[in-house]
C-alpha cells in the first residue's frame, strides 16, 4: 500500500511538471498513476484528461480515456462546468449527439451555464430536434443578450432551415451586434456570414471594426485571423497570428492557421518556418 501511494504521489509531481512543460504524453502517463489511485482530486483529473486530448499523434484511446475521466469528475462534482463542456464537446465532435444531450441536461439540473445551454441546442440540432434547438437558443439570447455564439447559431440554423424562422439569417447577426456593439466577436461572426455570401465589401467593413475592439481573448483574435485569411487579407491575418504567438505560442489553432497562411503564400521559406516553429 505504501509503495502504491508513494508511486502515485511521485506520478502527480512528475505529471504536473510535464504538463507545465507541455510534454503531454509524459503528463498523461505520470498523472495516470495518480488518478488511478486517487479519483477525488478534480484538478489532477482535469489535467490528466487534457493531457490525453493534447497528446500527438492523438489516438482513439486518448479520447476514450479523456471521456471516462470527465465522467468521473462529473460524478464527484456534478456542477463542474469545465468537465461538462469538454465532455459534451467531445460527444458532439464524435457525432454522439444523444449522449451530448443527456450530459447537458443532467448538468443543467445543477447549474445554468449559458455555454452548456448552447451546447445542448447543438446536440438537439444534431438529432434533428430543430424546434427544441431553436427554442433553447432563443431563450438564451432573451436571458443573456451578450451571448454572441447563440445568435450566430441561430443565424446558421436560419440558413439551413428557412422555414423554421420568420426572420432572415442576417437578422441574428445584426442582433448580436446591436446587443454587443463593443464586442469584436459579434463583428467577426457577421463577417464570416458575409464571406459565405460572397459579400466581401461588408465582410471587410466588419473585420476592420473588429480589429479596433478588444482582442485580448486569444480565441477571438485567432478567429479574426482565420476570417481575414478567408477574406484574402493575408498580411493582416499574419499580424494577428504574430500577436498570439507572443502570448500563447503553444496554441495548436495558431499553428494550423499559420500553416494555412503559409500554404496560401506558396512561400517555401514561410512553410518551413511555420513547420519547424510549430514542432
Amino acid at each position: 500500500q505504501w509503495q502504491k501511494e508513494n508511486r502515485a504521489e511521485r506520478g502527480l509531481a512528475l505529471g504536473n511538471e510535464a504538463y507545465e512543460e507541455h510534454r503531454y504524453e509524459d503528463a498523461a502517463r505520470y498523472l495516470g498513476r495518480y488518478v488511478g489511485v486517487y479519483t477525488d482530486n478534480i484538478p489532477a483529473l482535469l489535467k490528466y484528461a487534457d493531457s490525453q486530448l493534447k497528446t500527438r499523434p492523438q489516438r482513439e484511446n486518448n479520447v476514450q480515456q479523456a471521456i471516462g475521466t470527465y465522467h468521473i469528475v462529473l460524478r464527484e462534482d456534478p456542477a463542474n462546468s469545465e468537465a461538462a463542456k469538454r465532455l459534451i464537446g467531445l460527444y458532439l465532435e464524435w457525432g454522439m449527439a444523444g449522449q451530448a444531450e443527456s450530459i447537458a441536461k443532467k448538468h443543467l439540473e445543477t447549474t445554468k451555464s449559458s455555454e452548456v445551454r448552447r451546447l445542448l441546442a447543438m446536440a438537439l440540432a444534431g438529432q434533428r430536434k430543430f424546434d427544441e434547438a431553436v427554442a433553447e437558443l432563443k431563450s438564451i439570447v432573451a436571458d443573456e443578450p451578450n451571448q454572441v455564439l447563440a445568435c450566430e447559431a441561430l443565424g446558421q440554423l436560419a440558413e439551413q432551415l428557412p422555414g423554421q424562422f420568420s426572420d432572415p439569417p442576417e437578422h441574428w447577426y445584426d442582433e448580436a451586434i446591436k446587443n454587443n456593439p463593443s464586442t469584436a466577436l459579434a463583428y467577426i461572426a457577421r463577417a464570416g456570414f458575409h464571406l459565405k455570401r460572397k459579400d466581401n465589401a461588408n465582410a471587410y467593413a466588419d473585420l476592420e471594426k473588429a480589429e479596433k475592439l478588444d482582442l485580448s481573448d486569444t480565441a477571438v483574435r485567432l478567429r479574426l485571423a482565420v476570417e481575414l485569411l478567408n477574406a484574402g487579407a493575408s498580411d493582416r491575418a499574419e499580424k494577428h497570428l504574430a500577436a498570439v504567438k507572443e502570448t500563447e505560442p503553444t496554441d495548436q489553432v495558431l499553428w494550423r492557421t499559420g500553416a494555412q497562411l503559409a500554404l496560401r503564400t506558396r512561400s517555401q521559406a514561410k512553410m518551413l518556418e511555420v513547420a519547424e516553429s510549430g514542432l
